[in-house]
C-alpha cells in the first residue's frame, strides 16, 4: 500500500475478503474502481438503499438482491473495463467471504 493509501485508509486490493455483508461487499468492490464515475449509476441504487436505512438496520431481502446485482455489475466493470488494473471474475470471487460468494452464486443462478 502506498503512503497515501496508508494515510487515507485506501482499501487493499484483497479487501473484498473483509466484507461480511452485501453492502460492505459493494463498498469494497467500488473502491477497486479507478474512476468511480464509470459506476455511478450502479452506486445510485446503493445510495437509495442506504438513505432509507436506520443506523444499525440491515437491508431487507429485496434490497439485498439489489446490492448483489450491484456487486455483479461492478464485478463486470472491473473485469471488462477497468483501465488501471486487470481483474478476473475468478480472482475477485476467490477473495470473497465464502458466505457472500454463495449468496452471489445463488443470486446469479436465479437470474
Amino acid at each position: 500500500m502506498s503512503f497515501l493509501g496508508t494515510l487515507f485508509g485506501t482499501p487493499k486490493t484483497a479487501s473484498l475478503g473483509g466484507a461480511k455483508s452485501p453492502l460492505e461487499l459493494v463498498t469494497a468492490a467500488a473502491a477497486l474502481v479507478s474512476d468511480p464515475q464509470h459506476i455511478d449509476p450502479l452506486l445510485d441504487r446503493v445510495r437509495a438503499i442506504t438513505a432509507k436505512l436506520q443506523p444499525g438496520e440491515q437491508p431487507g431481502p429485496t434490497d439485498t438482491a439489489v446490492l448483489l446485482q450491484t456487486y455483479v455489475g461492478i464485478e463486470a466493470y472491473l473485469t471488462a473495463n477497468e483501465p488501471l488494473r486487470a481483474f478476473t471474475k475468478e480472482d475477485l470471487r476467490r477473495r470473497l467471504d465464502p458466505e457472500l460468494r454463495i449468496k452471489i452464486e445463488t443470486y446469479e443462478a436465479k437470474g
